[in-house]
């Protein structure tokens, strides 16, 4: 018997997540091998004035989630090589590997960020100026440390 300590899971599991997922965003379909991961598909619109994107967020618990906007394709301005904020294969870089924990929920945390990403993309792409903060994703404080 345990004393003094009270069990605290290391992450969510898959259920959970799917869980607040359906509560917070009821349009966001989900698949899972009901085991180490999960992957979620759905609309996101980050303002009343922009297109309604199409995202994939695969979460194999209780590692960093990979975000992917299948629709529409992303697309670097004329006058740059690449995205900014993204990893290899247009994977969206939402947040540092610190401040990434497997007991945050994805559908209060991942989604609002993966939508003001959006909305820093767009701006980007009109302007020219990425005005979200963050950090290059290619440093290695995005490395993921699970």
């Amino acid at each position: 018997m345990v004393t003094g300590k009270r069990f605290r899971p290391q992450h969510l599991t898959g259920p959970q997540q799917i869980l607040h997922m359906q509560a917070k965003f009821p349009n966001f379909r989900a698949a899972s091998n009901r085991g180490k991961w999960v992957q979620w598909t759905g609309p996101l619109k980050p303002t009343a004035i922009s297109v309604t994107y199409t995202v994939q967020i695969t979460y194999e618990m209780p590692n960093r989630p990979e975000i992917r906007v299948l629709s529409p394709e992303l697309k670097p301005r004329l006058d740059c090589d690449r995205i900014p904020h993204v990893f290899s294969e247009n994977k969206l870089c939402v947040h540092q590997a610190h401040e990434w924990s497997g007991r945050k929920i994805l559908a209060m945390t991942i989604v609002p960020w993966i939508s003001a990403w959006l909305y820093f993309y767009e701006i980007w792409y009109a302007t020219g100026l990425w005005l979200g903060e963050g950090t290059h994703p290619d440093l290695p404080q995005h490395r993921s440390v699970a």
